[in-house]
């Protein structure tokens, strides 16, 4: 059955290595690293085991290509202060929601805070980590100048959650005029069919959707 509000059916150069950014979304210690404070519910949201095994490959072949990376950290000061309007329940947002303050989680200056060692930045390389207490990159003040002075236009988004930072930064950038490219293995399921229907039907409005095994192989075939 067809669906008039589906979108139209669209045609995709291949990533372009030139034009392209790898946006890196909440790669944490809390909630990647098994002792992190949320990795339970990270691990149970998986597609599939080796989402961290299928990120870092990607990170490799970039660095390869010379593609920049932007590691989107959502992160706290102390006492979470940058969550402490209620609004009488009207001020909600994830870090509300799944109780960051309550639980103490990704203070900033904190391990859980910090990106997996296995995935941390290349000082050498054009690798930028910012902080940010929200989910949409667009909201911190560095994160679009970093692009404009990068001068990179596609973004390459992976990372937690689908549902919340990856779907907000694939909307402003799609309102702002960049491309976004959602990975979709590379990401979770945190609302089960939900999610996967965000991933099938809303965001193919806002992004192309595909897997890191094609990008991959496009970016590898433009290296050759």
């Amino acid at each position: 059955m067809t669906n008039e509000f589906n979108p139209k059916d669209s045609k995709f150069a291949p990533i372009p290595i030139d034009d392209s950014v790898l946006v890196l979304t909440h790669l944490q210690n809390d909630f990647w690293h098994p002792d992190g404070a949320y990795y339970d519910l990270t691990r149970q949201t998986l597609p599939t085991p080796d989402v961290i095994d299928r990120i870092e490959a990607l990170i490799d072949t970039c660095r390869a290509s010379g593609i920049p990376i932007i590691y989107h950290n959502e992160s706290f000061r102390p006492g979470h202060p940058e969550v402490r309007i209620r609004r009488n329940g009207y001020a909600l947002g994830s870090a509300r929601s799944l109780g960051a303050r309550e639980g103490n989680i990704a203070v900033r200056g904190t391990w859980g805070a910090e990106v997996l060692d296995r995935l941390k930045p290349d000082p050498n390389r054009d690798e930028f980590a910012i902080e940010n207490a929200k989910v949409d990159p667009f909201t911190c003040s560095e994160f679009e100048p970093l692009l404009r002075n990068l001068d990179r236009n596609i973004l390459i988004l992976v990372g937690l959650a689908v549902n919340f930072g990856i779907e907000m930064t694939a909307r402003t950038a799609s309102e702002k005029d960049y491309g976004a490219c959602v990975l979709s293995d590379c990401t979770d399921r945190l609302f089960g069919t939900y999610t996967e229907a965000t991933l099938t039907t809303l965001l193919p409005h806002y992004a192309r959707v595909t897997t890191s095994e094609v990008v991959l192989e496009e970016l590898r075939t433009q290296k050759k």
